[in-house]
């Protein structure tokens, strides 16, 4: 099962693929990162960089995460903080998380994230849903920066078709959102207390540090921070 096209990607889009869940996951992962990497313009190197980061998140959901869902690897991009391909793997157990530094480089059951670390420009993890379906689990994640090829946004995003895949992409992934907006096409997206504000300049949102900012194309990430925030939520609040 998949969703998206790596064509997709470049405006705003996601792919979305289902691994397998016994040894061959690893395979798969590289397979399709690599395809999807050589349809987008990728060099031969960081293609090969994205194949061994992403076979060591693989085995990690394989070997440590083990469950009767499916784990499945997602690729987005994004333009803040950094012009950066975004690759995560996503499996449902929130029990391991990856450790990061405390991994022989040679571990062949992929321990840790210090080969991950070693090849991406950033790594991490989070508790975050399916992209396929409604599960709760936990995604990890790593990036490269995008070739000098990627293409620029040719138009401005208007925020009333923003506002709507975003509340779209929240709503398919059983995150219960609101909507509304005004006269000049300014909307509000209500997720829980959490107001998100879609204008001209970006979508923005409020957190204990301040105010977030992403621009309109980066609406897989501001997706995946808003699901990310209400799962963390949720999880801490649990009797």
């Amino acid at each position: 099962m998949l969703t998206g096209r790596p064509a997709d990607i470049t405006t705003g889009g996601a792919c979305a693929f289902q691994l397998p869940r016994d040894p061959s996951a690893a395979s798969r992962a590289r397979s399709l990162i690599a395809a999807t990497m050589r349809d987008l313009g990728f060099a031969t190197d960081t293609i090969d960089d994205a194949k061994l980061a992403v076979s060591e998140l693989a085995t990690n959901a394989h070997t440590h995460a083990s469950s009767a869902t499916r784990p499945e690897l997602w690729v987005w991009a994004r333009t803040h903080p950094a012009r950066e391909l975004v690759v995560s793997v996503f499996d449902a157990h929130r029990d391991t998380w990856p450790v990061s530094g405390n991994a022989d480089l040679l571990d062949e059951h992929g321990k840790g994230l210090s080969i991950v670390a070693a090849l991406a420009t950033r790594t991490g993890s989070h508790f975050t849903r399916s992209r396929l379906n409604t599960t709760s689990g936990k995604c990890v994640w790593f990036t490269l920066p995008l070739p000098a090829c990627w293409p620029t946004t040719a138009h401005a995003i208007a925020p009333k078709p923003a506002s709507d895949n975003l509340l779209d992409a929240l709503r398919s992934r059983g995150i219960p959102a609101t909507g509304c907006s005004d006269d000049r096409g300014i909307s509000v997206l209500t997720v829980a207390a959490l107001n998100i504000w879609v204008a001209p300049t970006g979508f923005s949102w409020r957190c204990s540090r301040g105010y977030v900012r992403q621009p309109l194309i980066d609406l897989q990430e501001t997706a995946e921070r808003i699901v990310s925030r209400n799962e963390t939520r949720q999880f801490h609040h649990q009797p």
